[in-house]
């Protein structure tokens, strides 16, 4: 289970799981209800915050179908760790089709396989993205959806565990409470800084002309430097996911049932109305069961398999079904179309004069005492490096910040090709599919042309910087090759479709030109810098440009969204704006898969936003003031 010399360090030395054992768990189904008033496939951060608020209601029964486990390792609660998971037992590996505009390469893309999904296993930043972003979903016709409506939620889901005036001085740390309410997610600082990490600070504040935000970037303004919290209890410095806020709290209920090791393979209907589920067991596939329910049956899968559970149940494009030989219920083609993520660009720089003490100094394999001394500072005085995931800060910039000629690249988005000749086959044989694209675009292009944030870059201590082309205008799509309905065996075809649009190639080779700029700044010359990616020879666009689809563009940021869009039905959209999906009466959607257009920021914070507001919606109590 362990994938590092520390954590095997761990378990050789006894040390207790930070997390409470789980109780009222089942694997099997002799002790299940005959039926449920709910059933949620999905026990990821949606699915769990969508339990805990329907079972406050005594007289609701839930039962929540979890295709992992519950894991209670140091593992995954260190935030150390957060950027350095790839677990079988926690995740696996979903591979993409071969992709036609990065030199055919392929792409694994790691989904969570266990009680809280990505919640607990990802890099646990808790970044919001601009009201604009949030703005488009309600203009897309979900009333309710915007940034005035989502803010109460925002607060709802989170608590700011403000770290001590001493940490706070000490890190220069700059937020405002104002954003946070008092909710079951924690957030805070860490204690702990590389002092490299300054330095990199300074390369924006000092040469590249940026101020760090007073405000956190949590009022829906995001362009600049900010500080970013990390998803942990502010005391004891422990991962805080879904499962450790949502679900632990609730698993006591009587109300409340989790099966963890099975999966919704297939929704049942009759007359267009949901009856139940077809559950499957993970790795006996002779065990199965099929549940009635009485009132909604909520996906809460993933992008990924969100989309496949409603093909597979007859639900999406009737020619993609009817080749499968699938009973069409209802002719969604929206389903599984529209995927949309954070490309990244993977440049690589050597820091050849860091300072002494910097993360590559407890990641020796031949000498652990580094990586003990500071596990033993974590476990006596929460303080330390281990009490940080890879960096707390982020710059969102807009298409001005990164070219002092934006006007003829805003052009292009209006005069350029139609979206025929970049989006996939799959959207030319479905024409809904290009007039919700077109609906997008006039509204992405607007606020591309009003100066939004559009790009993503984080970093911290180490020659490690993550670019991110945050609001890429190609799609992807997430289709069924195969009835059988198993996640990992018979995984749905993915294809990113990234690099495909002009626009977004554009701002690629830009952000390469930005990632040297700041590498570049004076502030960084005592650490002496020198470029391994794509190398000193790669000089002109056009080298660049081939640079980044032979090899520096990865195709997604680990941040899949948007495959079941919150959309009017003749634009392509699969949901409604109270996520009921179109045509079937008793399902809904609650996951990644709803949001129309994906937002400047990682999804966690926005998913327990979206949540919560999820079960507003579905408890009939909505309140859309902000």
């Amino acid at each position: 289970m362990f994938t590092s010399p520390l954590a095997a360090w761990i378990l050789l030395a006894g040390i207790s799981s930070p997390l409470v054992a789980a109780g009222g768990v089942h694997h099997d189904y002799q002790l299940l209800r005959d039926s449920y008033d709910y059933i949620i496939a999905g026990g990821g951060l949606t699915g769990l915050v969508v339990a805990n608020r329907l079972t406050e209601d005594a007289n609701v029964t839930v039962l929540v179908v979890e295709y992992g486990d519950f894991d209670d390792s140091w593992d995954t609660a260190i935030p150390y760790y957060a950027d350095q998971l790839q677990n079988k037992v926690l995740m696996f590996q979903q591979y993409s089709t071969e992709q036609l505009n990065l030199e055919n390469r392929t792409f694994t893309l790691a989904l969570g396989m266990n009680v809280g999904g990505g919640s607990a296993v990802n890099e646990m930043a808790m970044t919001r993205g601009q009201a604009q972003d949030y703005d488009a979903w309600e203009e897309l016709g979900n009333s309710g959806w915007g940034w005035a409506g989502l803010q109460k939620y925002f607060r709802k889901s989170t608590t700011l565990d403000v770290p001590s005036d001493e940490v706070k001085a000490k890190n220069k740390y700059k937020f405002s409470t104002a954003g946070y309410g008092n909710g079951p997610v924690k957030a805070t600082f860490p204690p702990w800084q590389w002092p490299d990490a300054y330095t990199l600070n300074d390369a924006w504040t000092k040469n590249l002309g940026f101020e760090i935000r007073e405000d956190g970037a949590t009022d829906g303004k995001i362009l600049g430097v900010s500080w970013k919290p990390i998803s942990a209890d502010g005391k004891n410095l422990t991962r805080s996911s879904a499962r450790t806020a949502y679900y632990d709290p609730a698993a006591n209920r009587p109300n409340l049932d989790i099966l963890v090791e099975n999966y919704v393979a297939r929704v049942s209907t009759k007359d267009s109305k949901v009856i139940g589920v077809d559950i499957i067991a993970r790795i006996n596939l002779e065990r199965h069961i099929t549940l009635p329910v009485h009132k909604e049956v909520i996906l809460a899968a993933g992008a990924i398999h969100t989309p496949q559970i409603l093909q597979l149940s007859g639900i999406g494009a009737a020619d993609l079904l009817e080749s499968l030989n699938i009973t069409v219920v209802q002719d969604l083609p929206g389903v599984g179309a529209n995927y949309q993520d954070h490309p990244t660009i993977k440049m690589e720089f050597s820091f050849t004069s860091p300072s002494s003490a910097n993360p590559s100094t407890l990641t020796s394999e031949t000498d652990p005492l580094p990586s003990e001394s500071a596990l033993n500072t974590f476990l006596n005085n929460r303080t330390g490096p281990f009490t940080s995931a890879h960096g707390n800060t982020r710059a969102v910039l807009s298409l001005s910040n990164l070219t002092t000629s934006p006007a003829s690249l805003i052009q292009s988005l209006y005069d350029g090709p139609g979206p025929e000749t970049f989006l996939p086959q799959y959207y030319a044989d479905h024409p809904d599919l290009i007039e919700g694209y077109k609906s997008q675009s006039f509204i992405v292009n607007r606020m591309i042309a009003g100066d939004a944030g559009l790009f993503e870059v984080s970093w911290a201590a180490d020659s490690r910087i993550n670019l991110a082309a945050a609001k890429p205008l190609s799609r992807g799509t997430v289709l069924i090759e195969s009835t059988n309905p198993h996640p990992e065996e018979a995984a749905p075809r993915l294809d990113f479709g990234a690099l495909a649009h002009p626009f977004d190639t554009a701002v690629g080779v830009l952000g390469v030109k930005l990632g040297r700029k700041f590498v570049g700044a004076p502030a960084l010359a005592g650490l002496s810098p020198t470029e391994v990616s794509p190398g000193p020879g790669v000089v002109t666009d056009a080298q660049v440009e081939a640079a980044l689809r032979g090899s520096l563009f990865q195709p997604h940021g680990n941040n899949p969204c948007c495959t079941a869009a919150m959309m009017p039905q003749g634009y392509g959209g699969v949901v409604d704006e109270e996520l009921r999906v179109y045509g079937i009466k008793g399902l809904r959607v609650v996951d990644a898969s709803v949001l129309p257009l994906i937002p400047v920021a990682g999804l966690q914070a926005t998913l327990y936003a979206v949540a919560e507001r999820a079960a507003d919606v579905i408890k009939g109590v909505v309140v859309t003031e902000g």
